[in-house]
């Protein structure tokens, strides 16, 4: 079995003009939290007040989602993520890679990282860590996403197990997005 090529978008030939539009098209775009924000109580999936209202045109598109987070008091509430969409797409399978969830059985859940998949929309990501001031961090990833309807993505959050103690989203975590087809 041959591997096939990616081919990138948007794709160019000798004597095409190329505008600034056409280069903008080829470059990530970026999408950064200023600052934290904290939820408790609450185990209902909620957009995030910074990171929605992301325009995805139709095409394929490479998503990342850098996340920074923190639980105090207590690691057992942890946090749940799921990406949501306002127009049609695929409902990519991201790839996540982050720390694990304190029901896990591992000698120090705080240093334990866990990598598996998981659909964009349909399935959540359950990230735990240990209880501090220090950030703990996880990545999401697909590079198939494909738009057939235009929309917007946004970050759906909340925690796990609901706990009176916060869990944070810190400032800084971004979405990256770059069209490649």
């Amino acid at each position: 079995m041959t591997a096939v090529a990616a081919i990138y978008y948007p794709s160019l030939a000798v004597g095409d003009l190329v505008t600034a539009d056409l280069l903008q098209s080829m470059v990530h775009k970026y999408y950064i939290k200023p600052s934290l924000e904290a939820r408790n109580t609450t185990t209902t999936l909620a957009d995030d007040t910074d990171l929605q209202g992301i325009p995805l045109a139709v095409g394929t598109w490479e998503i990342e989602l850098l996340l920074f987070y923190t639980q105090t008091t207590t690691n057992t509430q942890d946090l749940k993520t799921r990406w949501a969409f306002s127009g049609t797409w695929n409902n990519p399978d991201r790839n996540i890679m982050g720390i694990g969830n304190s029901s896990t059985a591992a000698a120090n859940v705080s240093t334990e990282v866990n990598m598996a998949a998981s659909q964009a929309a349909g399935q959540d990501a359950i990230y735990g860590g240990p209880a501090s001031v220090i950030f703990n961090s996880a990545r999401e990833w697909t590079a198939n996403c494909v738009v057939t309807v235009a929309g917007n993505l946004s970050l759906q959050w909340a925690q796990n197990a609901s706990s009176g103690n916060n869990t944070t989203v810190q400032g800084n975590t971004a979405f990256r997005v770059r069209q490649i087809g």
